[in-house]
């Protein structure tokens, strides 16, 4: 429905009910729909995580349509050289790459995902911050991902690591979500908009 759309039913349902408690639940819901009302500061947020102004290192993801739209915190890290994106290898292997470069450095891969391109070297230091992308989170750190099991595979690794799982509010449920015992839970989960 479009904005002049909108305007003329909270017009008309006005005009029908007049200011009563209505109009405030037709509002409320059109506000709950869109999910603002649980964004909060994402990128103060993702600023305010333990350690991440001295990490030499901060593993992040590239949004696709959908997702949670971090692409300024990625062209903050690229711009330090604090960037590592990952590449999925086939056999559930992931690795990450140091990234200094978005244009130069990134191509598409599977699925229309920018990675790394071929021929940069594999990152095997310390990873000390996650920022995880996931289909479904609870906001106890609880996450779902696309089934494949890259990231949790990769995150056992590095247990040591502060994982901060990042949302659009529609991946945010607050029914619980059914874990398995190889599901890495997150430290925070940080909301922010998606990516159009």
């Amino acid at each position: 429905m479009g904005i002049a759309a909108s305007i003329l039913v909270v017009l008309l349902a006005m005009f029908v009910f007049g200011s009563s408690p209505i109009i405030e639940l037709i509002l409320k819901k059109r506000r709950d729909k869109k999910g603002d009302d649980i964004i909060r500061e994402p990128w103060q947020e993702i600023h305010d995580i333990p350690g991440y102004h001295d990490a030499r290192n901060i593993a992040a993801f590239y949004p696709l349509k959908g997702e949670p739209n971090i692409m300024p915190i990625i062209e903050e890290l690229a711009l330090e050289g604090r960037l590592l994106l990952p590449r999925c290898e086939g056999d559930g292997i992931m690795n990450f790459y140091k990234i200094s470069s978005l244009k130069k450095d990134l191509a598409k891969g599977h699925f229309g995902i920018m990675e790394p391109k071929d021929g940069l070297e594999k990152f095997e230091g310390e990873i000390p911050i996650f920022l995880v992308p996931g289909t479904k989170f609870n906001w106890d750190g609880k996450r779902v991902g696309h089934g494949k099991g890259y990231y949790d595979r990769f995150l056992a690794k590095h247990p040591d690591a502060f994982k901060a799982g990042i949302a659009t509010p529609k991946q945010i449920f607050e029914e619980p979500l059914e874990q398995k015992d190889t599901d890495v839970k997150m430290h925070t989960v940080i909301a922010c908009r998606e990516k159009y």
